[in-house]
């Protein structure tokens, strides 16, 4: 039905930013490539993931060009054998009625989860989002180890030409600010929202990247993109806020 071979690397990476959202999920496989749109179980995260034929050093697809084949995959599996496995090299797949992983010698058969059993593919919600900032990916990152060690939630928001992110404890705080000649870019109005640290955090660790785009409102969620292997794999995740009581 489906053999691939892929770079080790990219395909841990790809994985990876899967599991910051979910563990299991439906995959959609087609001529183009591959395709996965889900939600966490909390409803407070979704990623839609897309990983292009382009990005693959053979793809070798037996559906229906105008078809696409869905099948079920436990992603938090495929991580732990991508993570026991060689780094470097490539990755040969196979997909019966199983799915089939080989690495230089390694070589591991992962059953496939009934998608019966599995959530539907939300629909992306329509969102205008007022605010767009471009920044360095690793100085995201950097900045949101620090805010872990603070707390449960990050602020994030936009101050006239200031790109600001917020934590806090019961006995310290911090902010990170860059102004806009500082970004890469920032176009929109004010905003101001607070974030799960924890669903962020795992979107942050899959960040391999060299940029981050960030797209925010005022107690608005977040929407944030990135892309790997020179635009042939996309990553959107979208994040609800935590809404301030009273």
């Amino acid at each position: 039905m489906f053999r691939a071979r892929i770079d080790a690397s990219l395909l841990k990476e790809c994985v990876d930013a899967i599991t910051a959202v979910v563990d299991e999920s439906r995959l959609k496989i087609s001529d183009d490539g591959w395709r996965v749109r889900a939600v966490d179980a909390a409803n407070v995260a979704l990623i839609d993931f897309e990983l292009r034929r382009e990005a693959f050093d053979e793809y070798e697809n037996q559906t229906d060009e105008e078809q696409e084949t869905e099948i079920g995959i436990d992603f938090s599996k495929l991580s732990d054998i991508l993570r026991v496995g060689w780094r470097k090299g490539d990755i040969t797949l196979e997909l019966n009625d199983k799915l089939h992983v080989k690495m230089n010698a390694l070589s591991y058969t992962l059953s496939l989860i009934s998608i019966e059993t599995l959530r539907k593919e939300p629909k992306l919600p329509s969102l205008e989002f007022p605010t767009r900032v471009v920044l360095d990916a690793e100085d995201f990152r950097k900045v949101i180890k620090v805010a872990e060690k603070m707390g449960d939630h990050i602020v994030m928001g936009v101050s006239g030409d200031v790109f600001f992110m917020e934590a806090e404890s019961e006995m310290d705080s911090m902010r990170f600010e860059l102004r806009r000649e500082e970004l890469l870019s920032l176009s929109g109005d004010n905003a101001r929202s607070i974030f799960s640290l924890d669903y962020i955090a795992a979107m942050s660790r899959a960040m391999n990247v060299e940029t981050v785009t960030l797209y925010l409102g005022t107690d608005y969620p977040l929407r944030i993109e990135f892309e790997l292997a020179d635009g042939a794999v996309h990553i959107m995740y979208l994040l609800a806020p935590r809404i301030e009581s009273e």
